[in-house]
């Protein structure tokens, strides 16, 4: 039984820029906050220690006090990532769901960068599915959205600081 949540947010800038910040490690922590009882990220790294790429595996250490080891299934800049999520889960999480998966599309529009990000989970049994549709479902798709917010917000001010201090050479 597999349940599947998904967002999508438009932001003005370069699908390159977007795609870049949303898969830095450091950045996960002021992305993803969590909501109500879905945790957030405190701090995310490769087990190399080198940048992020498709084999890769991630850390994520999460305010619940789980370390949520995932694998990068595909990385291919600047049009999708995808990660399993391998193990780490903590009760009552581990009780509901057996694996997970998520995949972040960035499409580059006329207007900036469009991203749908899409989490499948694989579910325990019956009782588990009902109770993660009834109970965890909403807040972990709302958990989903306010990461997106987070980051349309970082990379928007960050593109208007750096237009900001750039120099105009046109005027004389």
């Amino acid at each position: 039984m597999n349940i599947q949540t998904s967002v999508q947010i438009i932001i003005n800038a370069d699908v390159e820029q977007v795609f870049d910040y949303s898969i830095d490690c450091q950045n996960l922590p002021m992305l993803f906050t969590g909501y109500q009882s879905i945790p957030a990220i405190l701090s995310a790294s490769t087990t190399d220690g080198l940048p992020l790429q498709e084999g890769s595996m991630r850390i994520v250490n999460n305010s619940d006090g789980s370390a949520i080891a995932e694998i990068i299934t595909t990385l291919q800049r600047p049009t999708v990532q995808a990660y399993k999520l391998i193990r780490g889960f903590k009760p009552p999480f581990a009780w509901l769901v057996h694996s997970a998966s998520s995949k972040w599309l960035y499409n580059d529009t006329h207007s900036g960068t469009h991203i749908t990000w899409t989490f499948e989970f694989k579910i325990q049994h019956l009782l588990a599915y009902l109770f993660f549709l009834a109970v965890v479902k909403r807040p972990f798709q709302t958990a989903q959205r306010i990461c997106l917010e987070n980051l349309k917000r970082a990379v928007e001010e960050r593109e208007r600081c750096e237009l900001s201090v750039s120099p105009d050479f046109s005027k004389k």
